[in-house]
């Protein structure tokens, strides 16, 4: 199964979209958000494009993400098209054990890149692409799809699409 990883959006939608038709164009059957969507009009925005493409969409809250209750709220009332949680979202896909973590934690992040409870840990919050294998786990971070911490000119909004069958992330600028 084809995930697609997006993290720290920041508000952006035109990159949301943009990141969507490169979801879509991969096959990808189900988006990680790995928090840090600013707003609840972004939450909003990306659950109408899983509606429209049919892909749903599973995210945890980042530090940015401070109206948490309403975030919640928002999104329980979509329950087909997006699961959302705050700290760690924990799921399987084909067998595979996924964890998905802002990753604005310290002693949190330790303790899950210490575990060998999963095969693949979904990170964003630094806003640098980074894919990085420990003893028994994945590491994926695809970067931002809104800025880069620090401010570069030469940036550009990075995306991850992951193939839990052969285990390899593919890394894209979009």
């Amino acid at each position: 199964m084809k995930i697609g990883i997006i993290s720290d959006t920041h508000d952006k939608l035109p990159v949301i979209d943009t990141a969507f038709e490169v979801f879509q164009r991969n096959k990808v059957l189900l988006v990680v958000h790995c928090g840090d969507w600013k707003s609840l009009s972004t939450l909003e925005h990306v659950i109408a494009k899983a509606k429209e493409t049919n892909i749903p969409v599973r995210g945890v809250l980042g530090n940015n993400d401070v109206e948490i209750e309403a975030f919640l709220q928002l999104a329980r009332s979509f329950p087909k098209h997006i699961s959302l949680m705050e700290g760690i979202d924990t799921f399987e896909v084909e067998g595979k054990t996924i964890a998905t973590y802002h990753g604005h934690h310290a002693p949190t992040l330790r303790k899950l890149r210490a575990s060998d409870a999963y095969d693949t840990i979904c990170l964003g919050h630094t806003h640098k692409p980074k894919i990085e294998q420990l003893d028994h786990t994945l590491i994926l971070n695809p970067g931002s799809t809104a800025f880069a911490i620090p401010r570069s000119k030469t940036w550009q909004p990075t995306v991850i699409i992951f193939d839990t069958d052969t285990m390899i992330p593919e890394l894209l600028t979009i």
